[in-house]
């Protein structure tokens, strides 16, 4: 189950496999993939599991595939760090764009994805500063505090922060979960990526915390 918003310029789906639908201009968005932070932290002799990036790779490619965007635009940290861009990593960049060439993908560059431009390039993927506009949304990767983002302008959708949020149960029992924040004209998105870690999201008064699971995106709270 999805959760339709429309923040005065046109409506958005936000979507259980966090991310996020522009309908009319057929835009998908995602944010925070972290792609090679695995390899990145191996490399650095701390250990991290295997196969995080493919299976990212796996569940961005099924959602292409599903929802036949013409523009995928990522909200920054496409990439974790330049020990990332592993000749294994670059391969399957490579493929994953060659099957879905007709799709115009952009990165909005963040703070991992400094020095990595050229090598995104060379993968099929255009890098683009923030901000930038894609399909009527002005496209951040660090979000704007909540004073700006109440102020008039089209719909905002930013990353970074990696937003969780807790369900409690009528028990003792309660399930953490990512989630999209809402304020203003500003969406933050969960992390797309499979290790990527999250914060916990305090609510401010003019926010809303919806959570993303399997079965649908619910208001949490």
């Amino acid at each position: 189950m999805r959760a339709t918003l429309d923040l005065g310029d046109g409506p958005l789906q936000l979507l259980p496999e966090r991310a996020v639908w522009r309908p009319r201009e057929r835009a998908l968005f995602v944010a925070d993939l972290h792609l090679g932070k695995a390899a990145a932290f191996r490399a650095f002799g701390a250990p991290a599991p295997t196969g995080a990036s493919e299976e990212t790779l796996r569940r961005l490619g099924a959602l292409v595939d599903e929802m036949a965007p013409e523009k995928l635009v990522v909200l920054g940290d496409f990439v974790h760090a330049v020990p990332s861009m592993t000749k294994g990593l670059t391969a399957s960049l490579v493929e994953w764009r060659e099957r879905r060439a007709s799709v115009d993908c952009v990165v909005v560059l963040g703070n991992h994805d400094r020095r990595a431009g050229a090598w995104l390039a060379g993968c099929g993927f255009t890098p683009v500063e923030a901000p930038a506009v894609h399909a009527g949304c002005e496209c951040r990767h660090f979000p704007l505090e909540e004073a700006e983002a109440l102020a008039p302008g089209p719909t905002l959708l930013a990353g970074h922060l990696h937003p969780m949020t807790r369900l409690r149960g009528p028990g003792r029992d309660s399930l953490r979960l990512p989630c999209f924040v809402v304020s203003g004209r500003q969406v933050v998105l969960p992390a797309f990526g499979e290790f990527t870690g999250g914060a916990f999201i305090s609510r401010s008064p003019g926010a809303r915390l919806l959570a993303a699971t399997e079965l649908g995106v619910f208001e949490a709270g």
